[in-house]
């Protein structure tokens, strides 16, 4: 009989024992966390080469550079049509170059592309359109490319 009152009071210490991990309280929390996104920073276009050889009606090829100054890949979509200023006499717009669309490539962070783009000078040319350099003002469309 002593044995069978040992076994009970074991079981009962286990019972009880279970019973007190059970009654254990249990609880969530709420709140929130933060975190943020990062701001933009316009890329810029310049000038590789002057490429040379223009003259009334001639279509030449110039490279322009496009920076991305910012903390992730990007991807031109897009270099807008270009037109000259009026330089040395020489009309306004003597010089165009069309818009490219879906240039390929993938300028990763704080690197910079290569683009090769083309310049006509108009038929219409004047003498005051020789041995002049022209600027062409030039927009790019970037997107992320993470």
């Amino acid at each position: 009989m002593h044995k069978r009152t040992a076994v009970i009071a074991a079981v009962a210490v286990v019972a009880v024992g279970g019973g007190v991990a059970y009654a254990a309280w249990s609880s969530t929390g709420t709140g929130s966390g933060k975190v943020a996104s990062t701001q933009e920073i316009a890329s810029t276009i310049t000038p590789v080469d002057g490429s040379g050889g223009l003259y009334p009606g001639r279509t030449v090829s110039f490279q322009v550079t496009i920076n991305n100054p910012n903390a992730y890949p990007v991807r031109v979509t897009g270099i807008s049509a270009g037109a000259s200023d009026l330089v040395g006499g020489c009309a306004a717009g003597t010089v165009t170059s069309p818009a490219v669309t879906n240039p390929t490539g993938t300028i990763t962070t704080g690197q910079s592309g290569t683009y090769t783009l083309q310049a006509t000078m108009s038929t219409t040319a004047t003498n005051e359109c020789k041995a002049q350099t022209f600027t062409l003002p030039l927009t790019a469309t970037l997107e992320s490319a993470a």
